[in-house]
């Protein structure tokens, strides 16, 4: 068992590695941090990849006295508390069940980062932030002439079943971006992957228009599933609390293809 400050005091000082991020101008509806204090005694922490009513009732149903998630709530703007906010929140105040919620830090993490993970999943060595819209929330990495294939089979267990493959760059990897959940790239971001001689770009997402850009750039391009490119840095929390804290933990899991 551990208190419920103790929780937030190990949580601050493991994910909130730059103190000069203006977070709320980053993120500025998703969570860093905590969102609800609930029971002060924390016998089991639950984790998961996205908040929502049926990832609660199991945090509750395991008995569990706090929640970690990536995605917690998409915060009303202003003061305009919609009905699924309130239904939410309310959940959590009706079963005491402390909430926090790790967006940016979690993508962006330098060790426990879901960006840093497929690179390093794939046997890759992570280079520097990669910018998406102005702020670090991917990162660049490098391979030694790693061929397509075997990054695949490597990430492939791990992915979403309905993954996307737009295999039109270079059959051997030397530079990869990864950009987990919705990190689709922006039309004025593909001179920034042909300058940093991008051969493999990977992230959640697919849109429409991607597929004949990066034909045409001859780049890579592997879309592996928002949540699934998220699973990463949440299971790597979990096995942290349980190492450092020495408290049971619960990854709850509730699958989405997208």
């Amino acid at each position: 068992m551990i208190t419920f400050q103790k929780l937030r005091d190990f949580l601050n000082q493991a994910l909130v590695y730059e103190r000069f991020f203006d977070l709320g101008r980053i993120d500025l509806y998703m969570a860093n941090g905590l969102v609800y204090k609930g029971e002060k005694k924390i016998v089991k922490v639950g984790l998961a990849v996205s908040a929502s009513w049926e990832v609660f009732k199991k945090a509750v149903k395991t008995r569990c006295q706090a929640l970690i998630v990536h995605h917690a709530f998409n915060f009303p703007v202003g003061v305009k508390y919609d009905q699924l906010f309130q239904d939410r929140y309310s959940y959590l105040v009706k079963n005491n069940l402390s909430f926090f919620g790790y967006h940016f830090l979690l993508d962006s993490h330098p060790k426990f980062g879901h960006n840093v993970l497929i690179i390093k999943e794939i046997g890759g060595e992570v280079e520097k932030p990669f910018l998406h819209k102005g702020d670090p929330w991917g990162y660049f990495g490098k391979l030694n002439n790693v061929s397509l294939t075997e990054i695949i089979d490597k990430l492939k267990p791990k992915l979403s079943p309905a993954m996307i493959l737009y295999d039109f760059g270079p059959k051997n990897i030397n530079r990869v971006v990864a950009i987990s959940g919705r990190g689709t790239p922006l039309p004025s971001d593909i001179q920034y992957l042909i300058d940093n001689k991008v051969d493999l770009f990977i992230t959640g997402e697919n849109s429409e228009w991607i597929r004949e850009i990066f034909r045409e750039v001859k780049i890579n391009y592997l879309a592996g599933g928002h949540y699934h490119t998220e699973r990463f840095g949440i299971l790597a929390l979990e096995k942290l609390i349980k190492e450092k804290l020495k408290v049971e933990t619960n990854f709850i899991e509730l699958e989405n293809n997208i």
